[in-house]
């Protein structure tokens, strides 16, 4: 067990006065079995009409909804999380599963994911665990980690064309590939030590639990890793999103801190 600090600041200039902001924030972890949070601080300027609720998910999200004139946008998340009390998260509402047992928009395989896929053997692994195992270990090692290769958008039947990504990309090719095995899993967004950014990586679901993999950094999650949401792919966890009314050119920034107290 380890016991993170942790802060997530987001900053968005605009060029001119921005009106009518309607926002969705999701960068706020909250306690399960794998984690407990405390202390946590939520601070969101401009803060009219702000109220708070779940996803469909269970992710935590605050709501909001700015009238006013304003040039900047600013959501600063902070707390204590203590992490790694179990190395899993039990489902509690196992008709859920089926979403995750399917291609989204991000994981729907092609002819790299699926020639990636059939270089597998899984014969001698009769369990869950070891097979996404055998696959983060072998994403780690033909797939590498670059920057401005891909972006947002990309799917991960693209990226493994390319041949390169970041955590994102490494997410969605590790759901697709458990997937295509019949293994349900999911897509988390969070924080980790060392990191300036947030960070993405993949639960998979085995005998009524969850557990973490990161390929990225061919790790299992436990406690080093601050969950904040998950969902079926990328678009389920956009940690902020809005629509407004004029602002010009923007400049956002995002600065991730997690240090161990």
């Amino acid at each position: 067990m380890k016991e993170l600090w942790y802060q997530y600041h987001l900053e968005i200039l605009f060029s001119e006065p921005a009106k009518d902001h309607r926002f969705t924030v999701k960068s706020i972890p909250h306690s399960d079995e794998r984690q407990e949070i405390i202390g946590q601080k939520i601070e969101i300027v401009p803060n009219e009409f702000l109220c708070d609720s779940r996803d469909s998910f269970g992710n935590l999200c605050v709501y909001g909804n700015s009238k006013g004139w304003y040039e900047k946008f600013e959501v600063l998340v902070e707390g204590t999380a203590k992490t790694g009390l179990l190395p899993y998260v039990t489902e509690t509402s196992p008709e859920k599963i089926g979403i995750f047992k399917y291609p989204s928009v991000y994981t729907k395989p092609g002819k790299h994911l699926r020639q990636l896929f059939d270089t597998f053997d899984f014969a001698g692994s009769d369990t869950v665990l070891p097979k996404v195992m055998q696959m983060t270990e072998k994403l780690y090692d033909i797939f590498s980690y670059q920057k401005g290769v891909t972006d947002i958008s990309t799917t991960a039947e693209e990226a493994m064309e390319r041949g390169g990504g970041v955590c994102q990309d490494y997410a969605h090719i590790l759901i697709a590939l458990c997937r295509m095995a019949g293994i349900p899993a999911r897509y988390v967004v969070g924080m980790m030590v060392g990191e300036g950014a947030s960070h993405a990586w993949v639960e998979v679901f085995s005998q009524g639990k969850w557990y973490g993999f990161d390929p990225t950094n061919r790790l299992l999650v436990e406690d080093q890793h601050i969950k904040i949401s998950y969902g079926r792919d990328y678009r389920d966890c956009v940690l902020n999103q809005g629509v407004f009314i004029g602002g010009g050119r923007q400049r956002q920034t995002v600065h991730v801190k997690v240090e161990e107290r």
